[in-house]
């Protein structure tokens, strides 16, 4: 009985000094045989786009003297051309607003804006959008009751045509009005 129980401890001493040799074998023959490799890949160049819209080619205040009258009447339209630059790299929407700088003068005016060139007091070409009467705070240009947004595309020139009228029948000031108006362009990407 003895030897039975020597036999037994001697055979589960073995079996775990086998099993750790295999454990370790094992793992050294893992080790050894795993092999490993690297690729690496690189992106091409970067660039933002830029957007940049410009009136008469300049980044400057566009000054529109030709849109000036006095004793400006009812039925009366002056009209000026206007050329939208896109001189970024990508294409934009832009929309134009319109404040004047006196409220009795934008209550008797109305501003619109063509795709064509002015001919005389009249603008040629389709109507992009109106804005009547003009108010104190800047008001989005509208075409059919919604904002009028305008496609250019990168690197294009728009001639534009810009009018102002006293509409018929305008009951005139008294005292006369007197005051500009205010454009601004506004242009977000697509």
């Amino acid at each position: 009985m003895l030897r039975r129980i020597g036999l037994a401890l001697i055979s589960a001493r073995a079996r775990a000094i086998m099993s750790i040799g295999i454990v370790l074998g094992l793992g050294a023959v893992g080790t050894l045989a795993a092999w490993s490799d690297t690729a690496t890949a690189t992106s091409g160049v970067f660039t933002t786009g830029r957007i940049d819209i410009q009136l008469n080619g300049s980044n400057a205040q566009a000054t529109m003297s030709t849109l000036n009258k006095l004793n400006l009447v009812p039925g009366d339209t002056l009209a000026a051309d206007i050329i939208v630059n896109n001189a970024g790299t990508v294409p934009f929407n832009y929309k134009i607003t319109a404040a004047a700088s006196g409220a009795s003068i934008g209550a008797v005016l109305s501003t619109s804006f063509y795709t064509g060139t002015a001919t005389g007091n009249a603008c040629t070409g389709s109507l992009v959008g109106t804005l009547a009467p003009l108010t104190l705070t800047a008001q989005p240009l509208k075409l059919s009751g919604t904002d009028a947004n305008v496609p250019l595309g990168a690197g294009v020139n728009a001639p534009m045509c810009m009018s102002v009228t006293m509409p018929l029948g305008t009951s005139v000031p008294n005292p006369a009005a007197s005051g500009s108006i205010n454009y601004s362009f506004e242009a977000t990407s697509t």
